[in-house]
């Protein structure tokens, strides 16, 4: 039997495609929620490929006994989801059955999981993709804690995403709500400093009033009007601004370093303290700007 088989497509003229790609941010996963959702899409997987399998036709050189067992061999190889653990040193393990995640030799600190169905249906179908296919990235790299290359208006670069493509709308469906039940449900608070604009709505609506403000109040207590150096107000408004601003950026490149588009508890992230540091930092800010406006106002 030739082994494009498997990867025959319809020959009907109406034939429809669904594909969508999810993206997976803002997520707190673990290992015994990625197993599960490995499980649901393994059983989905192997349903789904149980019809393609019986349609085929016996090769005539074929005993029944001997197409029996590349039928079942077929069922049991063929609609398999592949794994790739990925350590932040470049370790990584290989799998195909759940039992990867329970495995003691799992490279932490875990930088990426990587599961898809075409790797062993390629090896069973002369390197053709099946027509039900997926892949799923769950990225848990943090980003540069001080990058100033960094367009920090864009979101935070992550590529964790799930990648359909299917021409069975039952199946497409299920695979979305699999990754919707099992991957994106449990999210985190502090995500939306990693969308799109979260830089610019802090700089306009808190950190430039913010600076402007203290720069006011400084620049009138350092160098008032009367003073002989009054000349130099513009210069401290100038250069006051400049260096609050230089200091939001780090403090949000560091925000977002502290704070991970997708944590995975069996990493055990040792940014504790920093979450801390940054915790008593805004804290200290906003006390003192609280205070400092009371004052001024009564």
């Amino acid at each position: 039997m030739p082994d494009d088989e498997l990867a025959k497509e319809k020959t009907t003229s109406d034939l429809q495609w669904y594909e969508d790609v999810i993206e997976i941010r803002g997520c707190h996963l673990s290992l015994p929620q990625i197993k599960a959702a490995y499980r649901e899409l393994s059983a989905l997987n192997r349903k789904a490929g149980e019809p393609l399998v019986n349609a085929l036709v016996k090769p005539k050189d074929l005993s029944d006994e001997e197409w029996s067992t590349r039928v079942a061999f077929l069922k049991g190889d063929a609609f398999r989801l592949t794994v790739s653990v990925m350590g932040v040193d470049g370790e990584t393990a290989y799998g195909e059955t759940e039992s990867i995640f329970d495995s003691k030799d799992l490279p932490f600190p875990i930088r990426t999981v990587f599961f898809t169905n075409t790797t062993a249906f390629r090896r069973n179908a002369n390197d053709n993709e099946p027509r039900n296919r997926f892949s799923i990235w769950m990225s848990f790299d943090k980003p540069p804690l001080f990058d100033a290359s960094a367009v920090l208006s864009e979101p935070t670069v992550n590529n964790s995403r799930m990648e359909i493509h299917s021409d069975d709308v039952t199946f497409f469906r299920a695979i979305q709500r699999i990754v919707t039940n099992k991957i994106l449900s449990k999210k985190k608070w502090d995500s939306f400093i990693h969308w799109k604009f979260a830089y610019d709505v802090g700089l306009w609506f808190v950190a430039f009033p913010y600076a402007l403000y203290w720069v006011t109040v400084y620049c009138d207590y350092l160098l008032p009007p009367t003073s002989p150096h009054s000349s130099f107000r513009i210069a401290f408004y100038i250069y006051g601004l400049i260096l609050s601003l230089i200091t939001y950026r780090a403090l949000f490149g560091y925000l977002k370093w502290a704070f991970p588009v997708n944590v995975l508890e069996e990493n055990k992230d040792s940014a504790t303290r920093h979450r801390l540091l940054l915790g008593g930092i805004v804290t200290s800010l906003v006390v003192s700007g609280v205070k400092s406006i009371f004052s001024t106002i009564f």
